[in-house]
């Protein structure tokens, strides 16, 4: 990695808490104390594009007004920022997000990158490049902006398949670990159910990447405790984005996931957020659960079962600060 990276300090209940360089938001760059009370993976408009799975109009949130009310909703109880995780082939809206951002008063954090090869047009796009050429275009993302406009991308997003990864799928994790490298932003994984987690990790290890700034969402959909510690231990955060969502587990399991990982001595290195990137998962579409489950009803629940605050305060403030800053 490069090794020219600025060292900034917030305090933290009498603690010195060190985070590198600035959170590029959509607004311009923040100092990471700013963000404060974060969700580390959301979607608050987006388009879905190619023929790719999930391109019904449920994955459609392409109301600038119902963008801006969500928004508006998750200031009103307390939250800071949301790290907003659609790429330009699920529909990034570039303008959009800055006048939900200027509406609302919320922070947002835009992507550069894809999803995964199944969701968008992946394939068709770096069809013929090389890892180098892939890059170049996320780099220009995150320093001189995305679509047309000079609004900067503040994280790079890379995503594998169920269980596989595909040839296209490990280009843009090649392309990604170099533009992250370059630009000092951190690297953020989409799984296919929870899955390949370690077989990333292989793959950035060979780019020789620093993988403390990588991080890889959607685990909890695959809840085994055992494989969430190997990527652990290899210096990697997680986000567990399923809280809500009886579909997949209750929340009973997430529950004793996150006390494994606070007795394991991991809570530096988990965040939690929803991944809300349906409209049936937003109140402003007159749905549910939205935005402020976690706070309203998963943090109390967590409270009750003993996880102590300060350990909250890391999944929802400390640790979405020390990701999310840019290291240059």
């Amino acid at each position: 990695m490069n090794k020219c990276k600025k060292i900034i300090t917030f305090e933290r209940k009498g603690e010195r808490v060190m985070s590198k360089g600035k959170v590029r938001t959509v607004l311009g760059d923040i100092d990471p104390k700013e963000m404060g009370y974060t969700l580390s993976h959301e979607h608050i408009l987006t388009n879905p594009q190619g023929m790719g799975s999930k391109v019904e109009d449920d994955h459609k949130l392409n109301s600038l007004e119902k963008a801006i009310e969500m928004c508006k909703i998750f200031k009103a109880a307390g939250g800071g920022t949301l790290i907003e995780a659609t790429p330009k082939t699920w529909g990034r809206n570039t303008p959009g997000m800055v006048i939900a951002s200027q509406e609302s008063g919320v922070h947002v954090v835009a992507c550069t990158g894809y999803i995964c090869e199944e969701h968008g047009t992946m394939k068709q796009d770096v069809a013929g490049k090389s890892i180098d050429e892939v890059a170049e275009g996320f780099i220009h993302d995150v320093t001189v902006g995305m679509d047309g406009t000079s609004v900067k991308a503040g994280w790079i997003k890379a995503g594998t398949a169920y269980n596989y990864i595909s040839e296209a799928e490990e280009k843009v994790i090649r392309a990604g670990a170099r533009a992250a490298e370059e630009t000092g932003a951190c690297l953020h994984f989409h799984t296919g159910i929870g899955t390949m987690g370690l077989e990333i990790i292989e793959i950035l290890e060979d780019e020789k990447f620093d993988l403390s700034r990588v991080i890889i969402a959607h685990v909890d959909r695959f809840p085994d405790y055992w494989y969430h510690k190997k990527m652990l231990q290899k210096g990697v955060s997680l986000i567990y984005d399923g809280p809500g969502k009886a579909k997949y587990y209750p929340d009973s399991m997430r529950v004793e996931l996150i006390k494994n990982i606070i007795h394991d001595g991991f809570a530096d290195q988990l965040m939690l957020s929803n991944d809300m990137g349906r409209r049936s998962h937003h109140t402003v579409y007159g749905y549910g659960p939205g935005f402020n489950f976690i706070k309203e009803k998963f943090i109390p629940r967590l409270l009750e079962e003993g996880v102590a605050q300060s350990d909250i305060d890391k999944f929802m403030i400390y640790n979405p600060a020390r990701m999310y800053a840019m290291v240059k």
